[in-house]
């Protein structure tokens, strides 16, 4: 980074060897890697309550920081309940086709700056040590699923072959979920911030360090950010090709053993 400033040497002592700290920073990015100016509004940590208008087969286990919305499949058979769900299921926009499921998701994270700041006076420039900490990693995931109004015509087969049909639509985009939230991705991404500690650069009198730290390290980590969220996005389009968009399901084991 070169921002060539200088700063009057009566104004120097200000800055020697001075700690800094700023406000908390917010970034977002949609799935895509694209900033959202502003972040989501906040979500609760809980199920929809709108969950318990619905029919969700017993023994299907939603996750709790996971949002979910329904639409409504009727039948009296299972393949009259797959043929409604086909036909009002939410269109996809890149394929223009109807899937049972849609998976939707952005992330975001906050952290702190804390500076140490030095001048070196032979040549003009400033030396400054940066610490990114209490950095905190945001999902917000939302899941459609179809929602089976009414069941009781389903003879025990009709139901179990619905259940297990369902079961496979939320294994599916739950394995979404856990390829945004992998762990080892999570641990990347806060190494290339904790490896953003250090930088120098030329000064005028007209400079302000604070800003100038702070304006260089949020275009750091938000160039940083937009190529994380692309590459989970690759991710998972390599999980859907490889399971062939939940249609096989049995790869699935193969494809989490390969990192």
């Amino acid at each position: 980074m070169k921002l060539r400033y200088i700063i009057p040497i009566s104004a120097v002592f200000v800055f020697l060897c001075c700690s800094i700290s700023y406000p908390e920073i917010s970034q977002n990015f949609d799935s895509n890697g694209n900033p959202i100016s502003s972040a989501r509004k906040t979500r609760e940590n809980r199920l929809s309550s709108r969950i318990n208008r619905h029919s969700v087969p017993e023994g299907i286990e939603l996750q709790n920081d996971i949002r979910y919305e329904f639409y409504p499949v009727f039948g009296k058979t299972f393949s009259d309940i797959v043929r409604s769900a086909e036909e009002n299921s939410p269109v996809d926009l890149k394929s223009k086709k109807r899937l049972p499921t849609k998976f939707e998701w952005s992330v975001g994270w906050s952290y702190k700056i804390d500076q140490a700041t030095d001048i070196d006076e032979e040549d003009n420039t400033v030396h400054a040590d940066v610490l990114l900490y209490e950095v905190s990693i945001a999902y917000d995931i939302k899941i459609t699923l179809p929602t089976l109004i009414d069941d009781t015509v389903l003879n025990p087969s009709e139901k179990t072959l619905w259940k297990n049909y369902y079961r496979s639509l939320v294994q599916y985009e739950h394995d979404h979920a856990r390829i945004i939230r992998d762990n080892d991705a999570k641990a990347e991404l806060l190494k290339k911030f904790r490896d953003l500690d250090y930088l120098n650069f030329d000064y005028y009198s007209e400079t302000d360090i604070q800003k100038a730290v702070e304006a260089f390290i949020k275009k750091e980590t938000e160039t940083i950010g937009s190529v994380w969220v692309k590459d989970l996005k690759k991710r998972i389009e390599a999980y859907d090709k490889a399971t062939e968009y939940g249609l096989a399901l049995q790869n699935r084991e193969s494809f989490f053993s390969q990192k």
